[in-house]
């Protein structure tokens, strides 16, 4: 019987940075194309991408055939719908805009088994259809991330790190800094103020502090592990070819 790893979990329980690629289309062409970079995790966007549940399980079959776990991030803290995705073999889930600790407690039990939580017990792809049942009944956590990123989120934030459950706390810098009042202006004082209380907390209570850098900018991402982030999510596959073809306009006359 093998024995189930996560290698995320693994890799913040040592402090070592876990950097992540971002998909936000269904291409699994694109996925084993970022996959194949070297990340640790491969997010599949099911918020703002076009995936849909089917279509992430292929998408977590690429990522894994190139070393990199599968995540997947959706638009709130739905049990159901998260329970399902660890079914198809997701790694760990990133649940947007959190901003209650109880809340977020309560949906992490449908991601546990008993007794821990009451995610509910089946042969599926997540132990081989059974294969690797026992390994996977009894050493399977999930890695749980809720994002901060309004400002009642921030306020929440030393409640949220406050639960067992919790990997780490994930920055969404665009959602943060339009609640804020601030849309995309990442250098306002109230945003690096939001910023700093949320990594102070996650510090304060042992938990990681991600951030998505949107840009995939490799001065920035040296700056964002330089700052203490963790677990960190580098551009997505949109914004990578976007910006390897930006500067086109000068040709074209656009």
């Amino acid at each position: 019987m093998s024995t189930y790893r996560n290698s995320l979990k693994e890799r913040l329980d040592q402090s070592l940075p876990c950097l992540g690629a971002w998909l936000t289309s269904d291409s699994t062409i694109n996925a084993a194309a970022m996959s194949s970079m070297g990340f640790h995790f491969l997010v599949v966007d099911l918020e703002h991408g076009c995936a849909d549940i089917s279509q992430a399980e292929n998408l977590f079959l690429v990522a894994e055939r190139y070393g990199a776990a599968p995540i997947a991030r959706i638009s709130s803290a739905d049990g159901n719908l998260a329970r399902r995705l660890l079914d198809l073999g997701a790694h760990g889930i990133i649940i947007s805009t959190v901003e209650n600790a109880d809340k977020f407690q309560a949906f992490s039990k449908y991601c546990l088994y008993p007794p821990h939580g009451h995610r509910g017990v089946g042969l599926s792809r997540c132990n081989r259809f059974g294969d690797n049942f026992d390994a996977y009944y009894q050493g399977f956590r999930p890695l749980l991330v809720p994002m901060i990123e309004t400002k009642r989120g921030v306020k929440a934030a030393e409640a949220i790190a406050a639960i067992p459950e919790v990997d780490a706390l994930f920055l969404g810098p665009y959602d943060l800094s339009a609640d804020l009042g601030k849309p995309g202006e990442f250098n306002s004082p109230e945003f690096l103020d939001a910023v700093q209380t949320v990594k102070s907390v996650a510090e304060k209570l042992g938990k990681t502090a991600g951030i998505h850098q949107v840009e995939p900018d490799l001065k920035a991402l040296r700056e964002r592990l330089a700052d203490g982030f963790g677990f960190v999510a580098y551009g997505t596959d949109v914004a990578a070819m976007r910006y390897a073809l930006s500067g086109i306009s000068e040709f074209t006359g656009d």
